[in-house]
This record gives structure tokens, sequence and C-alpha cells, in this order.
């Protein structure tokens, strides 16, 4: 799915997605939960394995 695809779906604008995508910003669990349901997958497939 295209950033663009996956913004229109969500409801989230493509700049936003982008800069979550590289690592500029920030999202909230809201945030990371709705791009999660869209996805159709669990919000911790979206976040990175914890360091140790």
């Amino acid at each position: 799915m295209s950033q663009e695809d996956l913004a229109e779906k969500s409801g989230i604008y493509r700049t936003y997605l982008s800069r979550i995508e590289n690592g500029v910003a920030n999202p909230s669990i809201m945030v990371l939960a709705t791009i999660a349901c869209t996805l159709k997958v669990q919000i911790q497939s979206l976040m990175p394995p914890p360091e140790g």
C-alpha cells in the first residue's frame, strides 16, 4: 500500500506519514492505533523491538 493510499484510508496526512516512516515524527499511540487498524495489523508490529 502506498503512503497516499494509507493516508486516504486512515485520514492521516501523507506528509505526516512520511515523517513517521522516516523517524522524524513521533506519533501518538492513537495515531499508531489508527495506522495499525487501517493496515489490519497488531500495533506492536509498527514499533521497533526493544533494545537489550
